[in-house]
């Protein structure tokens, strides 16, 4: 009986290797296998979030926004990036914001192409209870809701949220 649990567990592991989500990016071919490429170039544990000054840590959770310039600042939250945003004078430097996608964990996505669950089942970094969700994605944003009931939010209301919860004095930074 255990050679058969064995021969079903590794059929298994064959059919979910086969499978491949289309939203999620590829990087290279190994003797067949797809070899999964992470796409968030945030060094948990060692870069520093650039509106609150702390270490970046809870994987799973991040923001960046990239200058025109090229520039990029990275954040440990969706709040820290909305409070920095909030901060920028002359928002048309700006060439792109994106945040860690909860759910796949290792890709950032247009701030755009999310959706923000609030809920207090599921805190984020900086107290906001803030999860960014793939808007695309309907199976996971109703798993994660059912796990975790909140309301979701636009980009814009996170904005909101971010600078009435937190006091922002919106006075840019130059």
């Amino acid at each position: 009986m255990g050679k058969l649990k064995f021969i079903i567990a590794v059929a298994i592991s064959f059919i979910l290797l086969g499978c491949s989500n289309s939203g999620e990016r590829q990087s290279a071919q190994n003797n067949g296998v797809l070899i999964y490429q992470n796409l968030v170039d945030i060094d948990y544990g060692n870069d520093i979030c650039r509106y609150s000054g702390e270490i970046i840590k809870t994987v799973r959770y991040g923001g960046k926004i990239t200058m025109s310039d090229g520039t990029v600042h990275k954040f440990m939250s969706t709040e820290c990036t909305a409070g920095f945003f909030h901060g920028i004078a002359d928002k048309s430097l700006i060439d792109k914001i994106e945040i860690v996608d909860f759910a796949h964990g290792q890709q950032f996505l247009p701030v755009k192409d999310l959706v923000f669950l609030r809920s207090s089942l599921r805190p984020s970094p900086n107290g906001l209870n803030l999860t960014a969700v793939d808007r695309s994605n309907e199976k996971m944003k109703t798993y994660i809701y059912d796990a975790y009931p909140g309301t979701y939010y636009s980009w814009e209301e996170v904005l909101e949220i971010v600078e009435n919860e937190w006091n922002l004095n919106t006075t840019a930074m130059k």
